[in-house]
């Protein structure tokens, strides 16, 4: 990746070559992520594409990307050295001839030192320089206008003048001019590779996954971040829970469901032995597997990022600034043809350097660069916060929301500070190892409460069709028994008697055997949070619980703004409701049963606790004791844009006064050389700058 403006033509491939869906590139790590259809294209002719344009692909084994990177380093500097060598002779050579005003210098001497500039400028055409007549040839090729193609340009420009001046006899050409522009040119490239790569955002926020696994040691369970995790290890997965990392089933059997992945919505059925791969999620009782691979962050992030879970939305503002630096690029090839007839008409000595000096000084590399090092910067901080957003660009989707829709129970509420009311006395030791084996399997917070009550560790019976049934409750048969836990109706579906009660209740072999309320407490610092919000958003609470709390809730919510009983499906149809009437709606859930919901609305967030949280319908995943930042983080995406406002305006002004100076052939090209990059450096430790100062105002 040679450019910036390398980004709009790889993220284009689908305009180039049918069969790709689309490509998204991380500038910062070089990386390109392909989606194609193989029944289209196959994977050699996609790798094809990419040499045909100058991209040629790693493929890597094991460490061969961290040797790729050291050795691409190394070429660069080999390139620096070269044109560097070669500029300071050729100047050393022109030096006589510059200062011979006497003319003390013979005709002879004055050949022999034109011809000794040339041939010492060859190698740094030929090897130095090659990177951007390539990159040029294959923008050409593509029919796609690249910043190396503009550089390429101005670089032909002055070997075709410098060599025609000195075959002819009519000067010495442009030969220090060409090779110090080579050699500034190169070295800002390598003081932009070492700058971006000490500011890159994506290697630190992936490591803050909030993620956690269950890792049985000496049958007791333990919750540990996924990044500890080794092979060897032995983890437990319960119903809806992410496999980590590929791992070997000990289980009997399983069913993963690989959608997250492959799309394929039925879910897979795998035996004891098989290998199962990560990203996949268990579906069923829980399961016991073998780690057999360390977990990759960035395997888990590109899940996250799939396309199955991405939101339709308007036009951003990095869509809109790829276009810009597009029109800005062709732009510039009309001024610089603009500024050769007129000095062909005034001066045509001058045209050389004036027309280099404009190619060279105008950058759009400002436009393509503030927009994800500004929202990146804000990711870090967010994430050094404990909120961790699924990209940078997630940022901006946060900016934009007006109304704020909260779950209850797990988000609002704690699933560490609750009270279990047993209605008709707590249930004998037999009903509670039959009901301890059920709920073990569940991540619902009902389930999960309910096994901090019951405190019994050891699972004594093999547990046959256990099953789920979202918003109502679970089931499975235990030791010849078939055991429920849910709502009245879920147990009785033929008696709605009692369907409107907010109890919970266990059913054995069909009757009911006992009863429990939970008392949910409110996090630290909720009902504070809430209202903060409501001073800037429109706030409302959908919960499947009944209306037990409600007087406690009346004091943060109005009735209007509460819904009580809502289904999964209750949710996600209000909040599309919302959206049809206009509003940009953020959902705030614990991701449970919110998937729909969390999908739905414009920006999702999952709260977290220790849990493996990871639910790919979410755009952030949010630290449960981070709760009270929220305001905070909401009023810093605001901020954003004007942030980049202000690098827009700094670039604008940039261009417009350095290409005031370039028509008017005051700018030598070398200058220009370095001056260009100066301008990306500077927008992007402005960009910095200025989110560490915002982010100070707002105590993050």
């Amino acid at each position: 990746m040679h450019c910036v403006s390398c980004i709009y033509l790889l993220e284009n491939l689908h305009k180039i070559q049918k069969g790709i869906v689309c490509s998204e590139v991380n500038f910062v790590k070089k990386d390109l992520l392909i989606k194609y259809n193989p029944h289209e294209i196959s994977l050699r002719k996609i790798v094809e594409t990419l040499c045909a344009i100058g991209y040629v692909p790693t493929i890597n084994l094991k460490d061969a990307e961290n040797k790729l990177v050291k050795k691409s380093n190394h070429t660069l500097i080999y390139k620096i050295g070269i044109a560097g060598f070669c500029f300071a002779n050729i100047m050393a050579l022109s030096l006589p001839e510059y200062f011979d005003g006497m003319a003390v210098l013979t005709r002879q001497f004055t050949i022999i030192f034109r011809y000794l500039g040339a041939i010492l400028a060859l190698p740094v055409i030929l090897y130095s320089a090659q990177d951007y007549f390539i990159s040029a040839w294959q923008s050409i090729r593509v029919r796609r206008i690249s910043m190396d193609f503009i550089i390429a340009v101005g670089l032909a420009g002055l070997v075709i003048q410098s060599y025609y001046d000195v075959l002819s006899g009519r000067g010495s050409g442009y030969f220090d001019s060409l090779t110090g522009l080579v050699f500034f040119l190169l070295i800002s490239r390598f003081i932009q590779q070492r700058t971006f790569n000490a500011l890159s955002f994506d290697r630190d926020y992936k490591s803050y996954f909030p993620l956690a696994a269950t890792r049985l040691v000496n049958n007791k369970e333990e919750s540990i971040n996924i990044n500890n995790l080794n092979p060897g290890d032995h983890i437990l997965l319960r119903h809806e829970e992410l496999i980590p990392a590929d791992s070997l089933l000990l289980s009997d059997a399983a069913y993963i469901d690989y959608s997250f992945v492959t799309g394929e919505s039925e879910p897979q059925k795998r035996e004891s032995g098989n290998l199962i791969y990560a990203g996949g999620r268990n579906k069923g009782q829980s399961i016991e597997l073998i780690v057999s691979q360390k977990v990759s962050h960035s395997y888990l992030t590109k899940l996250w990022n799939s396309d199955a879970f991405r939101k339709k939305s308007a036009k951003s503002m990095g869509q809109w600034a790829d276009q810009i630096a597009v029109y800005f690029t062709i732009a510039i090839l009309v001024i610089a043809s603009a500024t050769a007839v007129y000095w062909w008409v005034y001066n045509p000595s001058i045209i050389m350097k004036a027309v280099t000096s404009v190619l060279i000084i105008a950058c759009p590399c400002v436009l393509a660069l503030t927009i994800p090092y500004t929202f990146g910067a804000v990711l870090r901080v967010f994430g050094r916060n404990g909120l961790y957003l699924k990209n940078a660009t997630s940022t901006e989707q946060l900016a934009d929301i007006d109304t704020i829709v909260f779950d209850k129970t797990g988000t609002l509420t704690s699933d560490n500070d609750f009270e279990i009311k047993w209605e008709d006395g707590k249930p004998g030791e037999y009903e509670q190892q039959l009901l301890s084996s059920l709920i073990a399997q569940s991540l619902h917070p009902v389930s999960r409460q309910l096994r901090k009550e019951i405190s019994i560790d050891e699972i004594k019976f093999p547990i046959i069709n256990w099953e789920e049934t979202v918003g109502s409750g679970v089931s499975a048969t235990i030791d010849g028994n078939d055991v429920k836990l849910g709502k009245y109706l879920f147990i009785n579906p033929e008696n709605a008697q009692e369907a409107e009660n907010d109890d919970t209740y266990i059913g054995i072999n069909g009757e009911l055997h006992s009863r429990f309320s939970i008392k949910h407490n409110l996090r630290k610092d909720a009902g504070e949070t809430v209202k903060k919000l409501k001073s800037a958003f429109n706030t409302f609470l959908l919960t499947g619980d009944g209306e037990r709390d409600k007087e406690e809730l009346f004091k943060y919510f109005t009735s209007s703004e509460m819904r009580f009983r809502q289904s999964p499906h209750d949710k996600l149809e209000f909040i599309a409701n919302e959206k049809a009437n206009g509003h940009k709606i953020m959902m705030i859930g614990d991701g449970i049963n919110d998937a729909g919901a969390l999908k739905e609305s414009n920006f999702g967030i999952t709260i977290t606790d220790d849990i493996n949280a990871f639910t790919p319908a979410s755009d952030a995943i949010l630290d449960a004791n981070q709760l009270a930042k929220l305001p905070r983080f909401a009023a810093m995406a605001k901020s954003v844009k004007t942030i980049i406002l202000g690098a827009f305006i700094f670039s604008a002004m940039y261009n417009c006064i350095g290409l005031s100076f370039a028509v008017r052939g005051v700018l030598h090209p070398w200058i220009a050389a370095i001056l260009m990059p100066v301008s990306s450096i500077t927008v992007v430790l402005y960009s910095q700058l200025a989110v560490n100062l915002t982010a100070k105002k707002y105590k993050l």
